[in-house]
């Protein structure tokens, strides 16, 4: 009995140690290593593959225009913050910013006033949670397209400062913008996902202007964390463990017969 309750307590701590790879620690930076680009978007766009935190491997897209960020690039320090609800956004490139630049959208649909004011009036949390909301929208396998390049546009819009020259303009984000306006505004639209996106901010950042974002670094990127797949190693200790419970709870069930074993 012993020896099935070890088994299943490392089992569980494996598990647990794969789930809590990142810490969102808000005190003390994290080493973010890049890679790769893995998707490359009109005028600079898109995003890069990752090391986070010197263990997870992430595809991380931009969130700003106004920065660059080296790809093959060693020991960047970057402060991890969550778009959730109640998060302390503090150590991201907009949590100072007051002032946006506004959005208009003129694409014929009815909903366009609506749509813009919904933008126009959020704040720095709600521009990170559409944000977040239109990257997860991309689909990575296209690449360049239309609508990728929409959604890119969108999120430079949704974080383009009065304090900063306009966002690029290399892609119509009309629709994009609609979108994450729609969601962000119905009650009923599913934002648990938000919980898995990380904003990963250089942690040497400065202030800048009164009421204007922070300055310098590299170009903050937003990343979304999905459930860690169990490794071959792991599903084999999950088989062992399972078998060894299963056989301990068939001896030690009262009456049971003796497991047998024919050869």
């Amino acid at each position: 009995m012993r020896f099935v309750f070890s088994i299943t307590s490392l089992l569980f701590l494996n598990v647990a140690a794969r789930a809590n790879i990142v810490q969102v620690n808000q005190a003390t930076p994290v080493r973010f290593d890049t890679k790769s680009y893995n998707f490359a978007l009109t005028g600079g766009g898109g995003g890069e593959k990752g090391l986070l935190n010197s263990n997870l491997t992430v595809e991380t897209f931009c969130d700003n225009f106004n920065n660059e960020i080296n790809v093959g690039h060693s020991d960047y320090s970057a402060y991890i913050s969550t778009p959730t609800d109640g998060s302390d956004l503090s150590h991201t490139r907009f949590a100072s910013n007051t002032s946006w630049k506004p959005i208009t959208l003129s694409d014929s649909n009815p909903n366009d006033s609506t749509d813009a004011a919904v933008i126009n009036g959020a704040n720095t949390l709600a521009r990170y949670q559409m944000a977040a909301f239109l990257v997860s929208q991309y689909q990575v396998s296209q690449g360049s397209n239309a609508s990728n390049n929409g959604i890119q546009g969108a999120v430079w819009d949704i974080f383009d400062p009065t304090t900063s020259p306009a966002a690029p303009a290399y892609a119509q984000p009309n629709a994009a913008l609609e979108k994450a306006a729609e969601w962000y505004s119905n009650p009923n639209s599913d934002k648990s996902f938000l919980s898995d996106f990380l904003i990963i901010s250089d942690a040497t950042m400065t202030p800048g202007a009164s009421g204007g974002p922070q300055v310098g670094g590299f170009q903050e990127q937003l990343t979304m964390i999905l459930n860690p797949v169990p490794e071959p190693r792991s599903a084999a200790i999950v088989l062992i463990a399972f078998f060894a419970l299963g056989l301990w709870l068939r001896r030690s069930r009262p009456g049971a017969q003796p497991l047998k074993i024919f050869r």
